[in-house]
């Protein structure tokens, strides 16, 4: 696992957004290809981390000059493929050609130096002055660092005061985002799974002590409702992820579990079905055949298009009798 840092300067923040939402970088040709550069993207694989810094201060100072600096903001993202080019337009100022597609882990406001010690801070000062090129960073331990910084800070699970929201171009703005694990399960990443969840279920039930599931209707202590995502979280965008609608209160005594592995869905009209799937098994039928005909009660005009998702995408059996998996990779 390595870790590169990207600096993005403060009149690079549409850019910045636009990247988050789609969970995408990319660099022009020149920058690309200026000393080590062309070394270091060809190096990145699947796994390895990538931290964009964004708003710091004025970059032509000596080297450690940035050890005490503060970054306004800073994306936590996952390589999820090799890097290669494209022309297709993303960013409207120009093609940023090279490019890599990532997991947008967790966004933090207001990082100082000391939370990532100086070698990431000297990285990002390097990259600052080249033109945002990604520059690797020379310590092991620095997502170690981070993570415990984080979670020792106001805004870890359990905290209430805020951190950077995701808040896409159509979303209200109380929305927050959920973590994609992905395959890749080490520390940093189980870390910010955690975090992610305590700060979403805060956020979608407002810390209610029981909570009335959407499919089945039972009002259930916390402990046995899951915040479960319509559209899967693997086949969404960051925007997608953040929006509350995509989320809905699901009990662990079935309803998560059949909704989740696509043996219900909820029609167009919002109401409980038993997909093809459920049906083909005769036990497994007797347990969804108790929510048929129910009224979904997270099934609104704003969530519609999520569960027209999982209607279309991970309801349908396969010809092996498997469930239709959606793309390989989010839309965007």
């Amino acid at each position: 696992m390595s870790v590169v840092a990207v600096y993005v300067p403060a009149a690079s923040k549409r850019n910045f957004q636009i990247g988050l939402r789609e969970s995408i970088w990319g660099w022009k040709h020149d920058t690309a290809e200026k000393a080590e550069t062309p070394q270091v993207l060809a190096g990145l694989k699947p796994g390895d981390y990538v931290l964009f810094g964004h708003r710091g201060p004025n970059a032509r100072v000596p080297q450690g000059g940035w050890a005490d600096a503060v970054l306004r903001e800073l994306a936590v993202a996952q390589v999820t493929g090799a890097v290669y080019q494209d022309e297709a337009e993303v960013w409207p100022d120009d093609r940023y050609p090279v490019r890599v597609r990532l997991n947008i882990l967790d966004l933090e406001a207001t990082v100082a130096g000391g939370q990532l010690g100086c070698a990431a801070m000297e990285a990002f000062r390097l990259s600052a002055n080249k033109q945002g090129a990604p520059v690797p960073v020379a310590d092991p331990e620095v997502m170690t660092r981070l993570i415990d910084s984080i979670e020792h800070q106001p805004g870890a699970p359990g905290a209430t005061a805020p951190v950077v929201g995701w808040h896409g171009p159509s979303s209200p703005q109380n929305q927050d985002r959920y973590l994609e694990l992905g395959d890749n399960l080490d520390r940093p990443v189980v870390a910010l799974a955690r975090r992610e969840q305590a700060r979403l279920r805060r956020e979608k039930f407002k810390g209610r002590s029981s909570i009335r599931c959407d499919l089945c209707g039972r009002e259930l202590p916390q402990g046995l409702v899951r915040a479960a995502h319509v559209r899967k979280r693997s086949q969404s965008n960051l925007e997608q992820r953040s929006h509350l609608a995509n989320v809905m209160a699901a009990c662990v005594l079935g309803c998560d579990a059949l909704f989740e592995d696509g043996f219900i869905r909820v029609s167009s009209e919002g109401t409980v079905e038993v997909s093809e799937k459920g049906a083909a098994c005769a036990d497994l039928l007797v347990a969804a055949k108790t929510l048929e005909g129910r009224r979904c009660t997270a099934h609104t005009p704003e969530s519609a298009e999520y569960f027209d998702w999982h209607w279309n995408n991970w309801s349908v059996p396969s010809e092996a009798g498997a469930v239709q998996a959606g793309p390989e990779t989010p839309a965007v």
